[in-house]
Formats: C-alpha cells, structure tokens, sequence
C-alpha cells in the first residue's frame, strides 16, 4: 500500500480559538466524529513539514471543529498551527457511503465518456456549492465535469477508471 493510500485528507487548521491552545477546524463533512479525544492526527504544514499531534478534546460549532491538540495549551501555540492540513488513517474513518469517494483516490484515474472516448484524467477536484466540479485535462484540452448523478454514470477505483455522459455544452468546441 503507497504511504498516500494510507491517510485521508480531513480538513485543516483554519485559526486559532480563544486563549487556551485550541483551533478552528474545517473538517470534510463525512469525517467530523472521527475527531474525539485520543486520536492521533498527523498535520502538514504548507512548507511540506509533518508531525503527529494528539486530539485531546473536540467539539463541533457552527458547521466545524474546536480542537485542542496535546501540548498546544496558549494562543501563540494555537497560531503555530494555522493553516496546516490534517489528515487520518484511513482504517481510523472507514468506508464512505455508495457513491462517495475520497478525492485522492480519484486523482489521475481515466475519464471516458459513455460511447469510450478517453477524455484524459482526472486532475483536480473543485469543491463548490452546488457539487463538486472534476477538472479532466488530456490530449483536446481541460474539461470542468459536474459530479452529478447525470454525468458521473460510474466510478472504480480498483481499475482507475470513470465512466462520464458528456451533457451539451461541457466541451468546448473548436471553433
């Protein structure tokens, strides 16, 4: 198993919260009773530095987490932390539901249509209001896909392959 393959993305520090040590937490939606006491995180700075921390406490408000981390018990402390990502073991979150997928399991897996054009692979994910947005880039070019039940008809994993209906008007032709 790639070292990748082993830890999920789960959020990232956002800000620090109040005086004594704890943070904002922006968490993906699907993760946050992952966050308890006792469980260790691991955070990468945006330098590309990593590190362990402990979850000593964690408790929802306004849609994300306050967390206090073992040995973070100040304000500058807290700050230190601002914009880390933070990521878990994958055995620690589990399975998602049917049809949801962790992004990076989707990151460079083949996208063809449903007639078995390859359209390229799939290189980003934008995570916007309505639903998330698949950034596609091969030989013709970038192609933004909705990640509707309309276009998005089958997704594996295990073969690195997606399978899209390509609705009007989300290739751009060549004019």
């Amino acid at each position: 198993m790639r070292e990748l393959d082993r830890w999920i993305e789960a959020g990232a520090v956002v800000r620090p919260h109040g005086i004594r040590g704890e943070v904002i937490l922006d968490v993906k939606a699907d993760l946050t009773s992952c966050f308890e006491a006792g469980v260790e995180v691991r955070a990468l700075t945006e330098e590309g530095q990593e590190t362990s921390l402990m979850i000593e406490e964690a408790r929802g408000h306004q849609g994300r987490l306050i967390v206090r981390f073992k040995g973070t018990d100040t304000r500058s402390a807290a700050d230190s932390l601002r914009g880390i990502t933070i990521w878990l073991v994958r055995e620690q979150v589990g399975a998602l539901g049917e049809d949801r997928w962790f992004v990076q399991d989707l990151l460079g897996i083949d996208v063809r249509t449903d007639t078995g054009e390859l359209l390229g692979r799939l290189e980003e994910v934008l995570n916007m209001p309505a639903n998330d947005v698949y950034v596609v880039r091969g030989e013709g070019g970038e192609i933004l896909l909705p990640a509707t039940e309309e276009v998005i008809l089958d997704v594996n994993v295990e073969s690195g392959t997606m399978t899209v209906h390509l609705l009007e008007g989300l290739r751009r032709e060549a004019r």
